[in-house]
């Protein structure tokens, strides 16, 4: 049996499912340490990978895939021998290309053939690849003979169950070690129940795992997770709505209070410099209707940054301790890797923070020209230039005869200047003049 007919991996399993924005390092780390045997990806298109640059992140201790600054995925090393990822393909060529890029980093490769959102089935990948069986025998058998670690893809059941039985069986022929099946049709979303008899059907159809899928919306506990599987007679369970609103739910022991669940999913975002944008979207799915109710979900809602959303939740010196971390590890970074006439501050900082500060003339730009007035030196130049790779911005400043910059790639001009005001503000020891909180560096 070839490595990726490896079927091993994936038998008797409980896993949490591929979730766009939320499955990502930190929310698979906790998930892994609840009781979950296996995490997948998000879904990463194939493309995206194949222009990104691995790096070997000293700082966290992960390997980084990265589109400039853009970290398309974080691997931790404690989750590696554990983790599947999931690409978006509808190409063989570039899913075997996928696969010796990402070599053993992953525990193993799935194919998304069932994802049914627009912007999938309009590239030819997800649940378009469903009525396409030569195109999936294809991608599976390209991948499955140069991957170095197992193989799986994951579909929905489709409109004529014996088309699903007979896709099935073409994608076993294929070598893969495993099929997860979500059990509602292309246009069916999670009102609609899961087919579990259909479900059960495949299963019964092909000798490899299946894995379940579809079921949280009867699934509170980790109980719930064990009954599902037994009653799809499939090998393993992969879940996914709940487990992002309710982590804990992989707990043999119970689940946990949302707020202990949101605090553990913070401590690991702090701790693996997750962004903003995904920190908050999760911490807002496990509190659900509690955004309103709950102080600390209110505080969420407004915060403009990792730190206020800590400190919603107390734990800003988790926060506190992961940067201090990581700038001193920053400062260690050879000075040989730009050239001198630039001092480097790696700073950003998410846009909602730029517009609640405009308002009240405090942003960094403006705090710099206030100073170089008040001083009577020259006011700040800015340039920018727009990077070819990910058409993001990135701006310097010139003032008081040195020259500052921030490799944070920025959405517009208006913002890559502003965080070049920020780095001269730091560079020059100006910081304090600034109120609240901006910095969110990550490395």
């Amino acid at each position: 049996m070839s490595v990726a007919g490896d079927s091993s991996l994936y038998a008797n399993k409980i896993i949490m499912a591929p979730m766009v924005r939320a499955g990502r390092t930190p929310l698979r780390l906790l998930a892994l340490d609840y009781g979950a045997d296996l995490c997948y990806t998000e879904e990463i298109i194939d493309q995206k990978l194949l222009s990104s640059k691995r790096i070997v992140n000293n700082a966290l201790g992960t390997i980084d895939y990265c589109v400039v600054d853009d970290i398309i995925l974080r691997i931790a090393p404690r989750e590696q021998k554990r983790c599947v990822l999931q690409i978006g393909t509808n190409s063989g060529n570039n899913a075997a290309q996928v696969a010796k890029m990402i070599g053993t980093d992953v525990a193993a490769i799935d194919v998304n053939m069932g994802c049914p959102k627009p912007f999938s089935i309009h590239c030819g990948m997800g649940a378009a690849l469903l009525k396409q069986v030569d195109k999936v025998k294809e991608i599976l058998t390209s991948l499955t003979s140069l991957s170095q670690v197992p193989v799986s893809c994951k579909i929905r059941v489709l409109d004529d169950p014996s088309e699903t039985l007979n896709l099935v069986r073409e994608i076993e022929k294929c070598g893969v070690a495993a099929l997860g099946v979500h059990g509602r049709r292309r246009d069916e979303r999670d009102p609609h129940p899961c087919r579990i008899d259909e479900i059960r059907e495949v299963a019964r159809t092909v000798s490899i795992p299946v894995i379940a899928n579809g079921g949280s919306g009867v699934i509170s506990c980790y109980e719930d997770i064990l009954k599902f599987r037994s009653e799809t007679g499939a090998s393993s369970a992969m879940i996914a709505r709940k487990a992002l609103s309710c982590p804990s739910v992989f707990r043999k022991e119970g689940v946990l209070p949302f707020d202990q669940d949101v605090v553990n999913f913070l401590d690991l975002a702090c701790e693996y410099d997750e962004n903003y944008t995904m920190t908050k979207y999760v911490v807002q799915r496990i509190l659900g209707g509690k955004q309103d109710s709950d102080p600390r979900g209110r505080q969420t809602v407004l915060a403009g940054s990792n730190l206020e959303i800590c400190r919603a939740w107390g734990t800003e010196n988790k926060y506190e301790e992961c940067r201090r971390n990581r700038l001193r590890k920053q400062c260690k970074r050879s000075l040989e890797e730009e050239p001198a006439d630039y001092e480097y501050h790696d700073v950003t900082f998410p846009l909602k923070r730029l517009k609640d500060a405009q308002n009240a003339h405090a942003t960094p730009k403006c705090v710099l020209f206030k100073y170089c007035k008040d001083m009577e030196v020259e006011v700040p130049v800015y340039a920018s230039h727009r990077r070819e790779e990910d058409k993001r911005y990135e701006g310097s400043v010139e003032v008081m005869g040195k020259r500052f910059r921030s490799r944070k790639g920025q959405p517009n001009i208006k913002m890559a200047e502003q965080v070049a005001a920020l780095a001269a503000l730091i560079g020059l020891n100006l910081r304090h003049l600034l109120i609240g909180e901006w910095e969110e560096q990550q490395l």
